[in-house]
């Protein structure tokens, strides 16, 4: 006996596939926002960019500013006694040099190790636009005469000017000239001494309690900065 096959038939359902796709206008309508977004991150990178490149030499100048004053405080603050070196005149006197104002101080040198304290002189001065500090090598004693052997540094470009003023107690800021006029004055107005008694010895000048600093740059720009002295 045979065994008898029957078909079976399975019937097949349609399925409606919804959403397969992007239509022409989805896609010109993403395209456009793309485009909008891109152009907006365009333009704020451009900026960005730009303002760089504009504050980069105000930045630049903002560095230079504090690298001179910074230095200028250093070496104000470690200006040293007159009674320590022996000087008669004061550790920080103001000249002018062709035409412009140029500081001269004497300071302790940074320390060493393994070596006794030393000085050495420093001079601040513009030249052809630019302040230099010039300063002599440490000296286990202060050599006026080795003050021609000295190294610079270039701080600060573009400056017309540099004007100073010293502190004088009552009177307030003056012009260090003032300062040093009064001075002599004070030293020889000293008591008569008796006769036959051998004549005092004159003070060391001292070097005043705070100086004014003030650079003109070339575009107008006044920059003003007050340093204590020996502090």
């Amino acid at each position: 006996m045979s065994k008898s096959h029957t078909p079976v038939i399975v019937r097949g359902t349609c399925v409606k596939l919804a959403g397969a796709g992007f239509t022409l206008l989805e896609l010109l309508v993403a395209i456009t926002v793309l485009s909008i977004v891109s152009m907006i991150a365009w333009r704020g990178l451009d900026s960005l960019v730009a303002t760089r490149e504009r504050l980069e030499p105000e930045v630049d100048e903002v560095r230079s500013l504090l690298t001179t004053f910074g230095q200028m405080e250093r070496d104000l603050t470690q200006v040293t006694n007159p009674a320590f070196l022996g000087l008669t005149t004061s550790p920080l006197n103001v000249r002018v040099v062709d035409g412009g104002q140029l500081i001269e101080l004497a300071r302790v040198a940074s320390p060493v190790v393994d070596r006794a304290t030393e000085v050495q002189t420093v001079f601040y001065r513009v030249v052809d636009g630019t302040l230099m500090r010039q300063a002599t090598p440490p000296l286990p004693a202060f050599d006026r005469a080795n003050a021609e052997n000295f190294e610079t540094a270039r701080l600060l470009r573009n400056v017309q000017s540099m004007s100073v003023r010293v502190w004088q107690v009552p009177t307030g800021w003056v012009s260090p000239f003032e300062s040093d006029a009064n001075q002599e004055t004070q030293q020889t107005q000293a008591p008569p001494t008796v006769p036959g008694a051998p004549a005092a010895p004159q003070p060391a000048r001292t070097a005043p309690p705070g100086v004014e600093v003030t650079l003109l740059r070339t575009d107008g720009k006044i920059f003003r900065r007050v340093f204590l002295v020996g502090a």
